[in-house]
């Protein structure tokens, strides 16, 4: 297998497993699933618990963006709002005291959303300017 190729899988899963845990969050934070359990968490971080709604919708808008062709400049916002709100999502429970393993998801998928972003193929990247002088 071609090392492009194998770089091309992994972009795949990667992408794939942070798409999947997008629309799996949102349905936590829309209360579809586990219900009350947002709340909680929100109510606990200090956060007003509309922000389950916002964070709902922004998971499913960057999932939308970040897998549809095209769009370069929009999977740059995708990406780094997703690795805002996971990564910040990590620093939230530390500074609450919440404990390691509370904290590791959030963080995981951060590492997730990074490694996604940089192995991602050149279609999906914003072309570099074209400098003339």
């Amino acid at each position: 297998m071609k090392t492009s190729s194998i770089k091309t899988v992994l972009f795949w899963v990667f992408t794939g497993f942070l798409c999947f845990e997008l629309v799996y969050g949102a349905l936590w934070d829309f209360n579809v699933l586990n219900k009350g359990y947002v709340y909680g968490v929100l109510r606990h971080l200090g956060y007003p618990l509309y922000l389950g709604d916002i964070l709902g919708v922004s998971k499913l808008i960057a999932m939308v963006i970040i897998l549809a062709p095209g769009f370069q400049l929009a999977k740059e916002w995708a990406y780094s709002g997703v690795a805002i709100l996971f990564l910040g999502g990590f620093v939230s429970h530390v500074y609450s005291g919440d404990a390691l393993n509370t904290s590791i998801w959030s963080l995981s998928f951060g590492i997730i959303t990074i490694i996604s972003w940089i192995i991602r193929p050149a279609t999906r990247r914003v072309p570099a300017p074209v400098l003339s002088l």
